[in-house]
């Protein structure tokens, strides 16, 4: 049986690195399947580097950013999407002036996300 998850979710979460996220759906929110995370970055804002055991797929909504993975460096404008194959070490960040908002969509409902520096976990 499906269902909606009602509007606002938990209060969006607000990390030092100039982006804030939100998740839309997960595990948490009552998925057994699927996550959704969606993620506004001031400009400069940035992920750091980082990985999943599982796919993720970056949907750019809006303003231009930069996708890092293996160390090369892809163009992320807004309408864009990126797919990350799992265990691939990668890491956003908006080159763009203005706000950049994205997705990132995970085919689990309690994605992990595996840091490549332990003081860079957001």
């Amino acid at each position: 049986m499906g269902y909606i998850i009602p509007a606002p979710t938990p209060e969006p979460e607000k990390l030092n690195t100039g982006r804030t996220r939100q998740w839309l759906a997960n595990q948490e929110l009552g998925t057994t399947g699927t996550a959704l995370l969606e993620n506004y970055f001031e400009e400069g804002g940035y992920v750091p580097p980082h990985c999943h055991r599982t796919e993720e797929l970056l949907v750019c909504l809006e303003g231009h950013g930069q996708v890092m993975m293996n160390q090369q460096q892809y163009d992320f404008p807004a309408g864009s999407v990126a797919v990350i194959p799992p265990m691939t070490v990668h890491e956003v960040r908006n080159s763009g002036n203005g706000r950049m908002r994205m997705l990132a969509f995970f085919p689990e409902a309690s994605p992990e996300t595996i840091w490549m520096n332990d003081e860079n976990r957001q």
